[in-house]
């Protein structure tokens, strides 16, 4: 963010991860580190990775080089049908 350092470790975005600590990870100050990690990202993410969307009735829209889908890519039927499973658990608080 701050192109001054980098953190590398195990660290997943959700409320488990933050309320748990259980993973590892270092901090490296480096700004010519952290500069050429920021290009690459910004050069290299578009490519390998999905743009989602917020649509205007609600739904999800998944972008990746000018294809549009409404369902997640890669995710078939029965992992649909799990996570939709899932969904109605009241299980949120270990997401």
């Amino acid at each position: 963010m701050d192109r001054s350092r980098i953190f590398v470790g195990s660290f997943n975005f959700d409320p488990r991860s933050a309320r748990l600590n259980t993973e590892m990870g270092i901090v490296v100050e480096s700004p010519a580190l952290a500069n050429r990690l920021s290009e690459a990202f910004n050069r290299d993410m578009a490519s390998v990775a999905y743009e989602v969307r917020l649509l205007p009735q609600g739904s999800l829209e998944w972008v990746e080089h000018e294809v549009h889908c409404t369902s997640e890519p890669g995710a078939g039927l029965l992992r649909r049908l799990w996570i939709g499973f899932l969904s109605i658990l009241p299980i949120e608080w270990l997401l």
